[in-house]
């Protein structure tokens, strides 16, 4: 092992097992006691919800790691506990956390208690191996002219509502190919980073392959927070190893971030961020409604957590590419001259700097800390 490796061995260390910004055991835990907060919090006001809660409680009174990893779940609760938080709940509010509940506990009665509700619905048993030892439920139509269950169909109201927004585009039934396509690229990502892969991977919840026609550009990979957890990869990112690791780690990082911010404070108020500082961002040179190139501070952010883990796996690829990983996952695509802001580490800088200057007095102490924290990764990955 090489001096350089050596210190990319102790940058991925540290980016993979800071106990509140990284580590996936405690964050997960975290965030699904978050949830199990949130219900308690419910059943106090709510005897009907306090019903249903106590049928889907396992023998120690706990509700299931299935059912507050779920990503309806996640959103329905997220809403609910927001209004409370303004002061108010209204009917509709608590009826769609009684019928989320109700669908739930409708799905265990026929998947049994440790099934994950919405993959149960959506996936026909089909799993992605993220990590090993670890998978996640993949997307799979349940057959043609077949009517999706409650929760199925409230999965795909979602997609269509809150992913793609108007824009047209499918989930698609995945095939052989694009099944080992993903595994794949999971296992390089893993075989790469040992231990950062399955740290990211611990978030993921949900897989699908979708085709989406934007125009202009082409559609890569993305999630969206109404859907916490899971991840809709296009066919393009999943047809080579190092493309999809890549990506992999990418949409991860926002899945990992969107749990570090049901256990850490962050911001100091983050529903006034929208009218808080922005960050101009120097590699967008055009702004559009759709792409601005003025960020908030929590877009920034979201960004440079990305960008700054790039930059480990951008290093990695430079120095463990082994011949034996060449074998089994062949040579990484090559990248195009790099220029300034082009590639993870001037980014990552920028954006750090940026959040600390223009954002610090939005930023708790602890996201102080954070943002530094990962300044100091993205130099040390730079220089090894």
């Amino acid at each position: 092992m090489s001096t350089s490796d050596d210190d990319l061995v102790s940058v991925e260390r540290a980016l993979a097992t800071h106990l509140e910004f990284s580590d996936a055991a405690p964050i997960t835990l975290k965030a699904a006691e978050f949830y199990r907060f949130a219900v308690d919090l419910l059943c106090e006001r709510s005897a009907t919800v306090e019903k249903l809660a106590a049928a889907l409680r396992d023998p120690s009174g706990e509700i299931p790691v299935a059912v507050v990893e779920d990503p309806l779940v996640r959103v329905t609760l997220d809403e609910a506990v927001s209004r409370l938080e303004q002061g108010f709940l209204d009917e509709s509010a608590w009826t769609e956390v009684v019928t989320m509940l109700r669908l739930v506990a409708d799905v265990l009665e026929r998947h049994g208690p440790a099934a994950p509700p919405t993959g149960a619905e959506v996936s026909q048993g089909h799993t992605v191996t993220t990590a090993p030892g670890r998978s996640a439920w993949l997307y799979a139509a349940n057959g043609e002219g077949a009517t999706p269950t409650p929760l199925g169909q409230t999965f795909l109201g979602t997609f269509e509502r809150d992913f793609l927004r108007g824009v047209p585009g499918d989930l698609l039934e995945p095939t052989h190919a694009t099944r080992r396509g993903l595994d794949e690229g999971f296992a390089a990502l893993s075989a790469l980073l040992p231990e950062l892969g399955p740290s990211v991977a611990a978030h993921y919840i949900g897989v699908g392959v979708v085709d989406v026609h934007t125009e202009g550009e082409t559609f890569l990979a993305g999630n969206v927070g109404r859907i916490p957890g899971v991840v809709f990869f296009s066919e393009n990112r999943i047809a080579r190893p190092w493309r999809l690791a890549e990506t992999a780690l990418h949409e991860g990082l926002h899945l990992k971030l969107f749990d570090i911010q049901r256990s850490s404070s962050i911001f100091a108020e983050p529903d006034r961020l929208p009218d808080g500082p922005k960050i101009k961002v120097p590699w967008l040179k055009w702004a559009s409604m759709v792409a601005p190139n003025e960020w908030a501070l929590d877009r920034a952010l979201g960004a440079y957590h990305v960008y700054a883990h790039l930059v480990l796996f951008h290093e990695a690829l430079k120095t463990r590419l082994t011949p034996e990983l060449l074998r089994r996952f062949g040579e990484p695509e090559p990248s195009d001259t790099p220029s300034l802001h082009r590639f993870g580490a001037e980014r990552a800088q920028f954006l750090g700097e940026e959040i600390l200057s223009r954002g610090a007095a939005a930023l708790t102490d602890q996201g102080r800390e954070f943002v530094t924290w990962l300044l100091h990764a993205v130099k040390e990955s730079a220089r090894a």
